[in-house]
């Protein structure tokens, strides 16, 4: 559990750093985005094509496999299938 939430911290530690707040004159606050949000090589590499992966692809491997992995055991009922 412990490995998840850390890996989950570092994975998401781009994202914090992708822009910063800051304080018009006026007093209000506005997102100004830094070098790393501004970087087209970050944007394609990590919000393209690792976000996606993690975010849509990982949890359906790894369902599939565990789909995969119970259907083929000996189980003493036979699973719901609609």
């Amino acid at each position: 559990m412990a490995a998840l939430i850390g890996l989950s911290i570092v994975f998401n530690i781009p994202r914090y750093l992708d822009d910063h707040p800051v304080r018009k004159p006026d007093g209000s606050l506005v997102r100004e985005s830094t070098y790393l949000g501004n970087n087209d090589t970050f944007q394609l590499v990590y919000a393209g094509l690792i976000y996606y992966l993690v975010i849509y692809a990982l949890p359906v491997v790894i369902l599939t496999a565990m789909t995969y992995c119970l259907m083929t055991l000996s189980l003493p009922f036979k699973p719901l299938v609609l």
